[in-house]
């Protein structure tokens, strides 16, 4: 029996503070009912699209993880040519940096 006195006072309390508020800022019923329910059909489609978006990105992530997984064969082949290409020109680049050193004076 306390539960229900416990619910049916809320509900009064409720009912009575929504009545002295719309009193005071002297609005419509009706018209703050349809504010409401226009506030929460918002909400709802704000929430949708927050989900749709989070889809999306979780989809878009998993692609290129894809991607990424498949382009790492390409990206050591490069490392491996950049390598070698570092490697033949280590003896021209020493040569320059030896003339340099020399000019450096100057």
């Amino acid at each position: 029996m306390g539960l229900g006195r416990f619910l049916t006072g809320t509900t009064l309390a409720v009912g009575v503070g929504l009545a002295a508020y719309l009193t005071l800022t002297k609005q419509d019923p009706l018209t703050w009912g349809k504010n409401v329910k226009q506030q929460a059909q918002h909400t709802a489609a704000q929430i949708d699209d927050i989900r749709q978006a989070k889809d999306r990105v979780a989809q878009r992530a998993t692609g290129l993880t894809a991607a990424l997984t498949a382009a790492q064969p390409v990206l050591d082949d490069i490392q491996t040519d950049v390598d070698k290409f570092a490697f033949k020109i280590a003896p021209r680049v020493s040569a320059i940096q030896e003339i340099l050193d020399e000019h450096a004076g100057e």
